[in-house]
């Protein structure tokens, strides 16, 4: 005896094995064109089509809970990536802070600076 069931024409269930059944709709969205032209070779490398590749990004999106990605590499003008990029300022403004209100410890030579350095271990 086949016994299915069709929750909401979404889920159906045979023998234990559950089947998802997703609709499909249309979302039109720009993207720039040098970008869509090198992610659709880079996809079809792999191959997947844009939508799948797109599809696989919103399916992670949701499962995480975030976006899926870790962190985004891409260099700025500095060379440096994004995040490498905010610590280095976000550095050099404390150190600029620090020197403005007079609380930084200066060194006029290297020799100075490394002779307060610790032996790992030291402390």
């Amino acid at each position: 005896m086949l016994k299915l069931i069709v929750d909401n024409a979404v889920n159906l269930r045979y023998n234990c094995v559950e089947v998802i059944i997703m609709a499909n709709v249309t979302y039109n969205i720009r993207i720039n064109k040098e970008i869509r032209e090198e992610a659709d070779k880079l996809y079809k490398s792999m191959g997947m089509t844009l939508s799948s590749a797109i599809n696989l990004f919103l399916t992670q999106s949701v499962i995480q809970r975030r976006l899926p990605i870790k962190e985004i590499y891409a260099p700025t003008e500095s060379g440096y990536p994004r995040h490498v990029e905010l610590a280095l300022l976000a550095d050099a403004a404390e150190m600029d802070e620090a020197i403005a209100n007079g609380t930084a410890k200066l060194y006029n030579t290297p020799k100075e600076l490394f002779a307060t350095w610790k032996e790992v271990g030291d402390e």
